[in-house]
């Protein structure tokens, strides 16, 4: 039952990242969320594909449906983030964090585990998820970039 955990805990990270972006007070923070989910939903739900077509094999109409459950948590949690929206800065930042952290535990204890036991294309395995990590960085240092300019600009 490895893929329906990782449906579970990606579906709890969508909620969380969905969370965090329909809590996101501006637009440039809401724009650098947008992107980062952009950048790693797709390879996430690649990796959930991959993991449901080898466990339920012949059974496309099953596998189908739970990627359009999967589908649906983020927009379930933008829409519960703007529902909630407290205007608290910590809450924004509590759920960008459990986003963050749920992303990190699911990464590393089911992904980069399962890709990285396997031989094959290590090379570009290994280039790919440092490509990553720089994207991501570079998002944040963006971000914090724009965050500096809107402080500057203000004093």
């Amino acid at each position: 039952m490895g893929p329906i955990v990782l449906l579970i805990g990606l579906g709890i990270h969508s909620i969380f990242e969905g969370l965090a972006l329909g809590m996101s007070e501006n637009f440039q923070g809401t724009l650098l969320f947008s992107i980062a989910i952009c950048m790693h939903k797709g390879a996430a739900a690649i990796s959930l594909g991959i993991s449901l077509t080898k466990t339920f094999p012949n059974k496309d109409s099953f596998i189908l449906k739970l990627l359009i459950v999967f589908s649906m948590f983020t927009p379930i949690g933008v829409i519960l983030g703007c529902v909630l929206e407290t205007g608290s800065k910590i809450v924004e930042i509590l759920f960008s964090c459990l986003a963050a952290g749920s992303f990190l535990y699911i990464s590393c204890s089911e992904v980069i585990v399962e890709e990285f036991s396997q031989n094959d294309y290590k090379g570009w395995k290994l280039f790919s998820y440092g490509l990553g990590i720089a994207s991501i960085c570079g998002l944040i240092l963006m971000g914090s970039h724009e965050h500096e300019s809107e402080e500057g600009g203000e004093q």
